[in-house]
């Protein structure tokens, strides 16, 4: 007996096809969404249960010294800017690698937001409020220096002020002020040419500090501070 071969598959009609598309670009949006939906679960509730939202957390060790001390590789950068204070102890002890810094090298350190940093020398603390930008400079694996921007760095008239304020605690005199607005201004009026004035380093204890006021080519200035041992 002769096998009839089965008849070709009848072809889809356009009615059938645009069915089918529209079955599979359902389950692929609804693939998607279940995706989504999964990654913001457990996004959620790992924020949940995350030290970023624990309203006084304490810090782990590579995230703080034992003393107090911010550590600056990625676990402490994320603290310090949740608590929006740090602290930088130019007596330490510590090396520069406990730090989370590397041997020898300047990092500066531009903040995620404005926070109060503490410079500590001989026991004593300078708080300076509303930094969103700092360097630290380490050789032989130590810290050696703290360049601070403070937030007074914006015009001459602040500028001014912030400097009066500290002169006498710091041993500037009125005629190195005076000076410093001298070449602060004969800078500002030199067009095109970027060049910094400075207040001449002075003690206080076991370091010194200095005022560095930088006058770019458009005659925008900072201020910076720079603690040295």
């Amino acid at each position: 007996m002769t096998r009839t071969a089965p008849p070709p598959p009848r072809p889809r009609s356009a009615q059938q096809r645009r069915r089918r598309r529209e079955q599979l670009a359902t389950w692929i949006t609804l693939s998607v969404v279940v995706v989504i939906c999964a990654a913001v679960g457990v996004g959620a509730y790992a924020m949940a249960n995350s030290w970023w939202v624990v309203e006084d957390p304490a810090p782990s060790a590579d995230q703080e010294l034992s003393d107090g001390q911010s550590r600056f590789d990625r676990a402490g950068t994320d603290f310090f800017n949740r608590q929006r204070a740090v602290v930088i102890d130019l007596t330490t002890s510590a090396s520069a690698s406990d730090l989370g810094l590397p041997a020898d090298a300047d990092t500066p350190v531009e903040t995620l937001v404005p926070l109060t940093v503490t410079v500590r020398a001989d026991g004593e603390s300078l708080d300076f409020t509303g930094v969103t930008w700092f360097a630290l400079a380490t050789g032989g694996d130590r810290l050696s220096a703290v360049s601070v921007q403070p937030a007074s760095s914006t015009t001459w008239v602040s500028i001014r002020a912030d400097l009066e304020q500290r002169a006498e605690q710091w041993g500037w005199s009125e005629a190195d002020v005076a000076t410093l607005a001298q070449q602060v201004g004969d800078a500002a009026r030199a067009e095109g040419q970027a060049t910094t004035a400075s207040l001449p380093p002075t003690p206080l204890g076991s370091i010194t500090v200095s005022a560095h006021v930088a006058v770019d080519a458009d005659g925008r200035l900072s201020l910076q501070y720079v603690f040295a041992r």
